[in-house]
């Protein structure tokens, strides 16, 4: 009987110190899951913040864009009118020199 006993001795310490290792393991576990709920939190935020920040940084690039094609067509328009101006006072030149040569040439036709 002493070896029966001695091999239940031994099975109850093997039993406690698993039984030991388990409740170990479940509180190592819940103080883990106990520090990553905040953390899961802060990565939550910070994704957040960071979606925010990105959204921002976007509409400033569509505003400035928006300002430069604004601007870019503002200036085209005022030098399309320009070109059309400078155009328009080449051809009124051109005709001034087409009738004053066209002037003179009769002068000299009534002279002779």
């Amino acid at each position: 009987m002493s070896i029966g006993s001695f091999a239940i001795g031994i099975l109850t310490m093997i039993v406690f110190a698993i039984v030991v290792a388990i409740v170990i393991g479940v509180l190592k576990v819940t103080a883990l899951a106990k520090e990553l709920l905040p953390l899961k939190k802060r990565q939550e935020d910070t994704e957040r913040e960071i979606f925010r920040d990105i959204n921002m940084v976007e509409q400033t690039l569509r505003n400035q864009i928006n300002r430069n094609d604004e601007s870019m067509h503002r200036v085209m328009d005022e030098m399309h009118r320009e070109s059309k101006a400078y155009t328009d006072k080449r051809i009124d030149k051109l005709i001034d020199t087409y009738f004053e040569v066209k002037k003179n040439t009769k002068k000299d036709l009534l002279k002779d």
